[in-house]
């Protein structure tokens, strides 16, 4: 036998699993092995994934309410404080804004009301949206219990909270809510 060279025919090779079903998952048994090297694409990018969901937490906590408000109070617009309050209820939002009245319509009756103004000595416009959110909720069978929330400024006129309360006994709004806001120490 003389100083032949070897070839690829006459290597030993270890062997390996060599039972394979007809129906093999390609890589399956690499993969169980760990004979496999991890790739990129393969990865969760877990920073990434809780810097997302924590940016979701932080925004749905700060908006969160648990009264159930669903209306925008205007962070400008000083309330009045007062010692005995209770937790606002749903219901239509006329807030008096300067020489404006804005009403808002509650979600579960909005029939595109959203921040109608009205400055007409009668507030004739705001009275035919207030009757109108009134057979909206007798059509859909919901109970408001006549309730309306009026939203205004420590200094606003006592006419203008006067001519907001007389609209909403009007147009059939008889249990009128004042939006305030809780007297600290009490």
């Amino acid at each position: 036998m003389g100083g032949s060279a070897s070839t690829g025919a006459n290597k030993i090779v270890k062997p390996g699993y060599h039972l394979k079903p007809k129906y093999d998952l390609h890589g399956l048994r690499r993969r169980r092995t760990d004979e496999h090297k991890g790739h990129v694409a393969g990865e969760l990018p877990l920073v990434s994934l809780i810097d997302v969901f924590s940016t979701l937490v932080i925004y749905l906590l700060m908006n969160f309410s648990a009264t159930g408000e669903v209306f925008f109070v205007n962070k400008d617009l000083a309330l009045p404080k007062a010692a005995q309050t209770n937790a606002m209820q749903n219901g239509p939002l006329l807030s008096i804004v300067g020489e404006k009245f804005i009403l808002d319509a509650p979600p579960a009756i909005d029939n595109g009301i959203k921040g109608l103004e009205d400055e007409s000595p009668g507030l004739d416009n705001v009275i035919n949206a207030l009757r109108d959110l009134k057979a909206q909720a007798e059509s859909v069978k919901l109970d408001t219990g006549n309730r309306i929330n009026i939203q205004a400024g420590e200094d606003t006129s006592l006419g203008m909270v006067k001519r907001a309360m007389a609209a909403s006994v009007t147009a059939g709004w008889t249990n009128i809510n004042f939006v305030v806001e809780k007297q600290k120490g009490q």
